[in-house]
């Protein structure tokens, strides 16, 4: 019979107790106090937030589920905070017996933008936990990697930030938006592209192997069909571009000029005004998916919070 289990969590330390009840189980997560006031010492020299805090779930006795409900939690955290939290060390305890458990997650370099304010985290893992239990495994895929690309944006040279941060929007269309088909007027001018390199291949008797050139011919109007994509998942979701003001169409013209070119044509501090409206809107937008009500960190000002209902039309 378990009592207990506890996650020791990495990259993340709040001064904010949290605790809530879930499913009929006790949540709770508490960095430790000796261990905070030696970061506060050495935060300049430090390179993680090694296991300060403690995720602590009671009133269940099934393993399986204290894992699986602990990386959700984990997850969820790791979407509110901007950074990849992850546990190495599980404990279970037993009429006063642990069992610790020791499995190394990945650890991430790098880090995203903190979108939830830490004393909204409680309210927050309220609000997301139970639409997040039920989604299938896919779905909870989705929304992680999504989020991982996100959380990996802070810092690098300006050219893979770029690449990270539209990825996580084709991704984001992919999952959550329809396919879509070409206007009227695109698809006459597919069709006279596709005549015209027909009959260029019977005067040249030109060997296209594998297809690439017809396939090549395509993309300029293949790349339309994605910009449309992510021009439904800003309207599905009903956001409201004016109160962020991301501009998708220049972020992936910068994502076409790294992969084909392998530099932009402005400067980084002119990218980065393109880069963080994007950011920030696909977290609101991921956030209010999950079923958060709550206030998001402002996009210019971090110490100024919005409710995120004012981002939605």
């Amino acid at each position: 019979m378990i009592d207990k289990a506890e996650f020791f969590l990495k990259d993340y330390l709040l001064v904010q107790k949290v605790q809530l009840s879930f499913n009929n189980q006790t949540i709770k997560i508490e960095t430790l106090k000796e261990k905070y006031e030696e970061y506060k010492k050495i935060k300049e020299e430090l390179s993680d937030y090694s296991e300060f805090s403690i995720l602590t779930i009671t009133d269940n006795q099934d393993k399986d589920e204290l894992l699986n409900l602990a990386l959700d939690i984990k997850n969820l955290l790791s979407i509110a905070l901007g950074r990849r939290i992850i546990f190495d060390k599980q404990s279970y305890w037993s009429n006063e017996t642990q069992t610790i458990v020791n499995k190394e997650m990945s650890e991430s370099t790098n880090f995203g933008v903190q979108i939830v304010p830490d004393f909204e985290i409680e309210n927050f893992l309220k609000k997301t936990l139970p639409k997040w239990s039920e989604l299938t495994k896919s779905e909870k895929t989705d929304f992680y990697i999504v989020t991982d690309y996100l959380n990996q944006t802070r810092k690098d040279f300006i050219e893979d930030r770029i690449l990270r941060t539209m990825q996580a929007w084709e991704c984001s269309a992919n999952y959550w938006t329809k396919p879509v088909e070409l206007s009227e007027n695109l698809k006459e001018l597919e069709k006279r592209i596709v005549k015209t390199y027909k009959d260029w291949k019977k005067e040249t008797d030109y060997i296209d192997i594998n297809g690439e050139i017809g396939t090549n011919l395509k993309i300029s109007l293949n790349q339309e069909k994605l910009i449309s994509r992510l021009e439904n998942l800003i309207l599905e979701s009903n956001f409201n571009i004016q109160t962020v003001n991301p501009n998708l169409r220049e972020l992936k013209e910068m994502r076409d000029l790294v992969v084909h070119q392998g530099k932009i044509k402005i400067s980084g501090e002119q990218a980065i005004h393109i880069l963080e409206p994007a950011i920030k809107a696909l977290q609101i937008i991921i956030l209010e998916k999950l079923g958060y009500d709550g206030l998001v960190i402002d996009s210019k000002n971090n110490r100024v919070f919005n409710k995120i209902d004012g981002y939605f039309k």
